[in-house]
């Protein structure tokens, strides 16, 4: 029986490989404060007596958006953490972060189906607390 011959190189895949690659570097090279699971929001400097830094993870449950854990985190002139404090913010929000900075803003679905089932399910939720 006849082997199927291997297909020329795929440029696609050349290109995909090239861009995981890239973004595997990204990882490595974060800086060492970036934390994994949350997005940098916000730095607030106060020049040499320190700075606060506040990260947001986005909190979900069964795909719909609950809220966001905010963390702050104070840290003195020479980088030793002072505090930390930990804030969550309910409601049917999420984080967005750009180069080191972010804001918290409403949560966006794909579709309108995925958007009515976490409206019906919060509602659910809302009526059994009640």
């Amino acid at each position: 029986m006849a082997t199927k011959s291997k297909k020329a190189a795929d440029p696609k895949a050349e290109e995909k490989a090239a861009k995981r690659k890239a973004r595997m570097e990204a990882l490595k090279n974060r800086p060492a404060e970036q934390r994994p699971n949350s997005k940098q929001i916000d730095v607030l400097d106060a020049g040499e007596t320190g700075c606060v830094k506040n990260f947001g993870y986005p909190i979900k449950a069964k795909g719909v958006h609950i809220g966001v854990l905010v963390t702050s985190v104070a840290y003195d002139g020479n980088g030793n953490v002072l505090s930390s404090n930990v804030t969550f913010v309910p409601g049917d929000l999420t984080v967005k972060a750009k180069k080191g900075h972010g804001t918290i803003i409403a949560a966006k679905y794909k579709t309108e189906e995925q958007k009515e089932k976490a409206k019906s399910k919060r509602k659910a939720k809302e009526e059994e607390e009640d």
